[in-house]
């Protein structure tokens, strides 16, 4: 399934980097001009790009002079790879990644915020018995076994001061959704609240428990960002221009997708392999998460945030070191942070 895959990428990135290390990314071979640009998607074509699909049916990205593609790698998971090698000129990737980019010393930042808040969550399964977090005292949340979903679980713990044996942990791998449909688990970690959470009401006819990374604990963080090859910037004027005028055609597709969901949907249902009756729920829900919940401008980083989610990361050793936020994201492409 295409979410069960893609929200845990979140330590992908670990042991790819490993073989960056040291890249020191020369010219650009994927954009030949400034008015081209080729990004690598996350996954495969679905609600969570429902700004970018938008503003590239609108023209905005050919109004501002850029010639758009946009790929699925044959391994989604190589998204910064594919841009500190500069096979492909932007991605669409996570922020914690870009921690582990910044462990790694990959010449990767991010350089503006897609969804610029956590969609990933918890889900418990209609009828089950967890209602309140205090009700996972005994139940079995199933999970992909990623360090990520322990640091989650732990979290919980903590804020609920539960014992360590208080929640049964099950690796269910990606097959997170069945999980919970199937009985297996009561509730599961790992899944979207704007995906899952609506494969699920769909699926049973009534509508799940969700919890947001926030009630769970977990800090503020952008879901899903722009990354750029950070020495091209530095290097090459016309990447760097190419970068602010793609920036700006999806801050457009971002208002605009946001003020015209039934065409949004129109655009996601040829573009997206997802059922009608789910997309008629998905990209609504997609839409509300393309506003900042915490009031800055659309694509906008807070570097405070984002420092909040580092020190998360680091607490719950899933770095094994500190990582400067300001050497792996900037809004200095941004227009008007």
């Amino acid at each position: 399934m295409r979410t069960l895959t893609k929200h845990h990428r979140l330590l992908v990135l670990a042991a790819a980097a490993a073989l960056l290390a040291g890249v020191a990314g020369g010219p650009g071979t994927a954009a030949t001009a400034s008015s081209s640009l080729t990004v690598a998607l996350d996954w495969f074509p679905n609600p969570d790009h429902v700004a970018l699909y938008y503003a590239l049916d609108k023209g905005y990205f050919t109004k501002r002079g850029v010639n758009l593609s946009m790929k699925t790698p044959s391994d989604p998971s190589a998204g910064l790879k594919l841009v500190a090698t500069n096979k492909f000129d932007l991605a669409v990737y996570y922020e914690g990644d870009m921690f582990y980019a910044g462990a790694q010393g990959l010449p990767v930042i991010a350089v503006g915020a897609l969804i610029p808040t956590p969609l990933n969550s918890m889900i418990a399964r209609p009828g089950s018995k967890v209602k309140t977090l205090k009700d996972l005292k005994g139940a079995t949340v199933g999970n992909a076994g990623l360090p990520f979903d322990g640091a989650v679980l732990q979290t919980i713990r903590q804020r609920q001061h539960f014992g360590p044996k208080d929640i049964k942990s099950v690796n269910v791998g990606f097959n997170l959704v069945p999980a919970l449909l199937t009985g297996k688990a009561d509730a599961i970690v790992g899944g979207y609240w704007n995906i899952e959470a609506v494969k699920v009401r769909n699926e049973t006819g009534k509508k799940p428990v969700v919890f947001r990374m926030a009630q769970l604990g977990v800090p503020h963080y952008d879901e899903l960002l722009i990354v750029a090859n950070k020495n091209r910037l530095k290097s090459d004027a016309n990447y760097a221009k190419a970068v602010r005028s793609f920036l700006s055609g999806m801050v457009a597709g971002v208002n605009g997708a946001r003020k015209d969901p039934s065409g949004s949907i129109a655009i996601m249902k040829k573009k997206s392999e997802y059922k009608q009756k789910d997309l008629a729920a998905m990209v609504p829900l997609t839409l509300n998460a393309l506003a900042s919940p915490t009031g800055l401008k659309t694509g906008c980083f807070s570097t405070a945030d984002w420092k909040a989610f580092g020190s998360w990361m680091l607490k719950n050793k899933l770095l094994k070191k500190p990582v400067a936020a300001t050497a792996i994201q900037t809004n200095a492409y941004m227009s008007g942070c």
